[in-house]
């Protein structure tokens, strides 16, 4: 199945004067200028995958090896969104007052797709002057790249 990223790929929040911080941000930025060009959306998911991100958990939760942590998400509507952030300093301002009850696990993208669930949705970076949402096909077509990937490794 080919996925319209023009129609996917859509900016979930942006301010004026947007001045990009960080190397994926600058991509998303790019893909958005460019409509989705195939060439922009191809850097994002490529830095997507090599990023570290910070990932909001639940403080109160007792490890298991099958569940190391537990993710926090929020249900809008019927669809489930699970928040990722580049930068600690990120998380810390998007948690605010709740900061003393939120953990944090670091992982990188390429973990966070394929740890995803089918029907999730990522929120990149939510309260930042760019934030971007990544649907659930967008990350399934993510988890069959990484399985391309390990399969020629």
């Amino acid at each position: 199945m080919m996925i319209n990223y023009t129609m996917v790929y859509h900016l979930f929040k942006t301010t004026e004067g947007y001045l990009s911080v960080t190397p994926l941000e600058q991509a998303i930025a790019e893909a958005y200028a460019s409509q989705g060009q195939q060439a922009d959306v191809n850097r994002v998911h490529l830095l997507l995958l090599q990023t570290k991100f910070y990932l909001p958990v639940q403080k109160e939760h007792t490890p298991t090896e099958e569940e190391p942590f537990r993710p926090l998400f929020a249900v809008h509507e019927k669809h489930i969104f699970m928040l990722a952030f580049e930068a600690e300093d990120q998380m810390a301002a998007w948690a605010a007052e709740q900061a003393g009850e939120i953990a944090h696990v670091q992982l990188s993208g390429r973990d966070l797709v394929v740890g995803i669930g089918e029907n999730v949705f990522l929120v990149l970076n939510p309260g930042a002057k760019l934030s971007k949402e990544f649907s659930p096909e967008e990350l399934q077509y993510l988890k069959k790249i990484v399985a391309r990937i390990e399969q020629m490794n």
